[in-house]
C-alpha cells in the first residue's frame, strides 16, 4: 500500500512539472510543482485533521493564517491576478474546507446551533448576493472562501480546547509578526504598499501590505501569547512567552495604528468588568461615554471643546481634522450610508466595495471601515440581522458561560468592527478565521449548557409517554 502511494505521489509531481513547460506565456502555473508538493507532504497532515487528532488542527489553523494573512506578492494586492501565493492560499483554503465537510458527521450537529445557525445562514445569503452583485465571480469566489473557512471553524471547534487554540493563534500570527518585526531594520516590507491610506512610509509592514491588518494580528498575537503566560507555571516558559509578548508590542507600535491595541485592552477590561460584577455599570457608563462624545460632536463639534493641540497629540498625521474625521471615516461613512438608503433590503451584494467605490475620488478605497455598515451595504437589512443573529448568540454564551479566551476574541471583533470592516472583509482574512472558531465553541457551550438544565417533572412525563 506504502509502494502504490509512493508511486503514484511520484507521479503526479512529475506531471506538474510538465504543467509550466506546455504554458510557459502563463506564470502562475510555475507553482503547480511547488503546490503538488505541499501536497504530498501535507497528506499526513490531512489524515490527522480527519482523525480529529488536536496537534493537526493548531498547526492548519496556524498555517491558515500565515499563509492568509502574509504577503510575498511581487505585485501590488490590487493586482487581481493569479499567482504562486494565490494558488497556495487556495490550496489552503480548500483543503481545510474539504476537512470540515469530512467532519460534518462529527461536528455537522453545531449547524443546527445558535450562533452556528445563523453563521451558516449569513453564508447561504452571501452565495445568494451573487445574483445582484455588481461584480458576481468575484462575490462567489469570496463566498466560497468563508464557507471553506467557516466548515473549518466548526471542525475545530469540536476538538481544540481554548489552550489549543491559543497555541494556533499564537503561532499562526507569530509566522507573520515576528519576521514582520526581524524586516523593521532592514526594509519597510517585502511586497509593495497598497494603495490608499497608508499613512507615512515608515509605517512597519514587513509581512503584510498594509499596517492595520499586521497590527491587528499582531494584537492577536499578544493576547494568545499574554493568556498562554498566564497558564504558565514554571519560569522559563513564563520568561520565554514574556519576551514574546514585549515582540508583539513593539510590531504593534511599530505600524502605528492605533485602533487593534485600543480594541483588546478595551476587550479585556469588557470581560473583567462583567467578571466582577460589574456589568451593570459598564454598559450605561460606556453609553453615557460615546454619548456625550457624539453629542459634542453633532452640536458643537470636538474642535470648539479641545485644544488644537490636545487633538494633534492624538493624531498621527499631527493634524486635529484627523482625529475630528475619524482618520476621514466619517467621509466614507456619509457615502456608505446614501447608498444603503438605495438598496436597504438586500444591499449590493457581497464584496461589492471595489465597484461601489469607484466614484470615491478622495483616495482608493474597497470597504465601509467600518463592519455593521459594511454588513448593511452589502447584504442590506437581512444580512445584517443574520450577522448580529451571531453575535448576539455569542454575546449570550459570554453572559450565560463566561470564557476569558472565546468570549474575549468576540468582544476584540465586535469593537473593532465600529472602525473597520472587521470579520466582513472582501476577502476572508486570518482573523475571519479565528472568529468562526468562536462561534463554533460557542455553539459547543449552547449544547452544553441546554445538556446541563434540569428536566422538569412534566417533561419527564413526556418522555415516558413518547420515547
Amino acid at each position: 500500500m506504502g509502494k502504490n502511494v509512493a508511486i503514484l505521489a511520484t507521479l503526479a509531481f512529475v506531471l506538474s512539472m510538465l504543467v509550466p513547460v506546455f504554458n510557459p506565456d502563463q506564470d502562475a502555473l510555475l507553482g503547480v510543482p511547488l503546490a503538488v508538493l505541499v501536497v504530498i507532504w501535507a497528506l499526513p497532515l490531512m489524515l490527522a485533521l480527519v482523525r480529529g487528532e488536536p496537534w493537526a488542527y493548531v498547526v492548519a489553523l496556524a498555517l491558515l493564517m500565515f499563509l492568509t494573512d502574509a504577503s510575498f506578492r511581487a505585485r501590488s494586492w490590487a493586482d487581481k491576478s493569479v499567482d504562486a501565493q494565490v494558488l497556495f492560499k487556495g490550496a489552503v483554503w480548500m483543503g481545510c474546507g474539504l476537512v470540515g465537510m469530512i467532519r460534518l458527521s462529527r461536528a455537522g450537529w453545531l449547524l443546527t446551533r445558535p450562533p452556528a445557525l445563523f453563521g451558516l445562514l449569513f453564508i447561504c445569503l452571501l452565495f445568494a448576493s451573487a445574483l445582484w452583485s455588481p461584480v458576481p465571480n468575484y462575490t462567489m469566489v469570496s463566498a466560497l472562501a468563508y464557507a471553506l473557512m467557516f466548515l473549518f471553524g466548526m471542525a475545530a471547534a469540536e476538538v481544540l480546547d481554548e489552550r489549543h487554540f491559543l497555541y494556533a493563534v499564537a503561532l499562526g500570527a507569530g509566522l507573520v509578526v515576528l519576521p514582520s518585526l526581524a524586516i523593521a531594520p532592514f526594509a519597510m516590507g517585502l511586497t509593495p504598499p497598497s494603495p490608499g491610506s497608508t499613512g507615512t512610509a515608515d509605517r512597519l509592514r514587513g509581512l503584510a501590505d498594509h499596517p492595520i491588518p499586521l497590527a491587528d494580528i499582531g494584537a492577536l498575537f499578544t493576547f494568545a501569547v499574554a493568556m498562554l503566560w498566564s497558564q504558565a507555571r514554571s519560569f522559563g516558559p513564563r520568561l520565554g512567552f514574556a519576551i514574546l509578548v514585549l515582540m508583539g508590542v513593539v510590531t504593534v507600535f511599530l505600524t502605528q495604528s492605533r485602533t487593534p491595541p485600543l480594541v483588546m485592552i478595551a476587550a479585556v477590561l469588557v470581560f473583567l468588568a462583567y467578571r466582577r460584577g460589574g456589568a451593570l455599570l459598564l454598559v450605561p457608563t460606556v453609553t453615557l461615554c460615546l454619548g456625550s462624545v457624539f453629542l459634542v460632536e453633532s452640536m458643537g463639534g470636538l474642535a470648539n471643546v479641545l485644544p488644537p493641540d490636545v487633538l494633534e497629540s492624538f493624531s498621527r498625521s499631527g493634524s486635529s481634522k484627523e482625529v475630528l474625521t475619524f482618520s476621514g471615516r466619517m467621509s466614507i461613512w456619509s457615502t456608505v450610508m446614501d447608498r444603503i438608503a438605495q438598496a436597504p433590503v438586500l444591499g449590493y451584494g457581497h464584496a461589492a466595495g471595489m465597484a461601489l467605490f469607484k466614484g470615491f475620488a478622495r483616495w482608493k478605497i474597497t470597504h465601509a471601515h467600518n463592519l455593521y455598515l459594511q454588513a448593511l451595504l452589502y447584504t442590506g437589512v437581512i444580512g445584517f440581522t443574520l450577522l448580529m443573529g451571531v453575535f448576539v448568540c455569542q454575546l449570550r454564551m459570554f453572559a450565560a458561560n463566561p470564557s476569558p479566551v472565546r468570549d474575549i476574541v468576540v468582544l476584540y471583533t465586535m469593537l473593532k468592527g465600529l472602525t473597520e470592516q472587521s470579520v466582513l472583509s472582501n476577502m476572508p482574512s486570518g482573523t475571519v478565521a479565528v472568529w468562526m472558531v468562536t462561534v463554533g465553541m460557542a455553539a459547543m457551550a449552547w449544547r452544553r449548557r441546554r445538556l446541563s438544565q434540569p428536566i422538569l417533572p412534566l417533561e419527564q412525563l413526556q418522555r415516558h409517554q413518547h420515547p
